[in-house]
């Protein structure tokens, strides 16, 4: 038997493992993308309520509710899935919020997104 006919049929199988690879390495990429993009979202919404909850004349409920808007327009259907907190604190408003962030490879854990936003409540400021 002459070499060539002894590795017949490798380069198939040495383009399906390379292509194997460079696949599951794209899907880690996108993977890590749509985290940070959670992420992102999350720590942009909650900024977003605060600064809602703060303005005067303002309650609490106005600023988880540009919450939870914020989070819809950047995550979709699963922002139902975060918990969001508003709070007072002080002199402060507090908007907190955390979920588990989307993902596209199953077999991964979850990756939890949590942010904290303050803000000085306007209706708390003395003015002289």
């Amino acid at each position: 038997m002459d070499r060539r006919a002894s590795e017949r049929g490798t380069a198939i199988v040495e383009f399906l493992g390379v292509t194997l690879l460079i696949v599951a390495a794209l899907m880690m990429l996108m993977q890590m993308a749509l985290w940070i993009w959670a992420r992102n979202v999350t720590v942009n919404a909650a900024d977003e309520g605060a600064r809602a909850a703060a303005e005067m004349g303002r309650p609490l409920a106005d600023g988880a509710a540009r919450t939870r808007s914020v989070l819809h327009d950047g995550l979709g259907g699963r922002a139902a899935r975060f918990a969001i907190g508003a709070e007072q604190d002080g002199d402060a408003v507090v908007v907190r919020v955390s979920g588990v962030a989307p993902h596209i490879v199953p077999f991964l854990p979850e990756f939890v997104v949590s942010a904290e936003a303050r803000a000085l409540d306007e209706d708390t400021v003395v003015r002289p």
